[in-house]
């Protein structure tokens, strides 16, 4: 079980993310340890600098706020990412299932995970298409 006080700066991290004065699409990555504990490794301002942290051998959890929408309609999407590179074994993709609860009560308001292993699948845009079709309703953009 990972310390409360780590846990802290992992709640701290969400309302990093979270927080609408961040208008980019601001993240926080959180590691899972050799002993199934979780760490927060890193937070960032721009969704493209993500990728350099997921790695072929790294498991990690990630908290993203996407921004959908047009220039009329403004809205934040928030997406956890759950990381297992392509060289991890299943034995250590077991070691995620430990942590996972953690991350789900500390990251409850979410649009959408996503399970991932290539960076393919974590491209902006079809991050944001699943987001679109998750969300309901979606009017475009105006053309009036």
């Amino acid at each position: 079980m990972t310390t409360p006080s780590e846990l802290k700066r992992i709640e701290q991290a969400r309302d990093y993310v979270r927080d609408p004065h961040n208008t980019s699409q601001v993240w926080a990555l959180m590691t899972v340890t050799s002993d199934s504990k979780l760490k927060l490794a890193r937070k960032g301002k721009e969704y493209d600098e993500l990728f350099q942290y997921l790695g072929e051998n790294d498991m990690c959890f990630v908290y993203i706020k996407i921004i959908t929408g047009d220039e009329v309609s403004r809205r934040e999407k928030f997406v956890l990412i759950t990381w297992a590179g392509p060289g991890i074994s299943a034995v250590k993709k077991g070691k995620m299932l430990l942590p996972r609860s953690e991350i789900d009560n500390i990251f409850e308001q979410r649009a959408k995970v996503i399970e991932a292993n290539d960076l393919l699948e974590l491209d902006y845009e079809k991050v944001k298409e699943i987001l679109v079709k998750s969300g309901g309703a979606d009017y475009g953009s105006s053309t009036s």
